[in-house]
């Protein structure tokens, strides 16, 4: 694991098993690069993530201040965290089901994003995630197969960023999100646990390589009433 994930692990558990507490200042970037015997890039990276996450705010000329923080299925917009890296840092139990998995060519619509021609095909991949036993995600997404040339049922189950990154070599930098409401379509209906619900919240993404290439569009769809979406803004 990376020196700076070592310190962001650490802080975060701290805040959340309440030994550091909202309210209170963490020690200054000298004093946690003496703590942990790490540099203070090192702890200025983990800081940052800490911040992007909502757990502290840093404050120019003192230190970070702990914020105070809802832990309820919270969706951060600024970090890519899969189901998997989820359940481990979140404590949580959520369940990827694989509905449908095939190849599509010749969509105009994903040909403008993807920047492709009639001859390039892409990857359709249709999930749920379940929590607490309710089906509360609708995932839906498409992978450029100049980039993502082979996905199976078990990788799609399991994680395909993690094949991603671990088998193709993959570097995933960033990724572009824009969020609104709408109502449920038919599929979001017969495949979620929407209960009386007839809206849901949508996180559109656009995730992209270290070279700039995008690799993957879709959505996530969200039943509204089981999340909360956060990222920190700064003036």
């Amino acid at each position: 694991m990376s020196k700076y994930k070592d310190v962001y692990n650490d802080i975060k558990n701290r805040i959340r098993d309440g030994i550091l507490k909202p309210g209170e200042f963490l020690d200054s970037e000298s004093e946690l690069a003496n703590e942990y015997s790490y540099s203070k890039d090192t702890i200025r990276k983990a800081l940052s993530i800490l911040e992007l996450e909502g757990y502290i705010q840093k404050i120019k000329g003192k230190n970070s201040l702990i914020l105070e923080r809802g832990y309820l299925k919270n969706v951060s917009l600024s970090s890519l965290q899969t189901s998997q890296e989820l359940n481990k840092a979140e404590n949580l139990n959520i369940k990827t089901n694989l509905i449908s998995l095939y190849i599509i060519q010749d969509d105009k619509k994903l040909m403008d994003i993807f920047h492709a021609t009639k001859d390039n095909d892409f990857y359709k991949v249709v999930r749920t995630r379940s929590l607490d036993g309710e089906k509360l995600e609708y995932d839906v997404s498409y992978f450029d197969r100049r980039i993502v040339p082979f996905l199976s049922k078990e990788i799609s189950q399991r994680s395909i960023y993690e094949y991603l990154e671990n088998e193709l070599n993959l570097k995933i930098s960033h990724s572009r999100r824009e969020i609104r409401f709408r109502y449920a379509t038919s599929e979001e209906k017969e495949h979620m646990d929407l209960k009386n619900y007839e809206m849901v919240v949508v996180i559109e993404t656009y995730a992209y390589l270290s070279n700039g290439s995008l690799f993957e569009y879709g959505t996530i769809s969200y039943r509204p009433d089981k999340f909360t979406f956060s990222i920190v803004a700064k003036r």
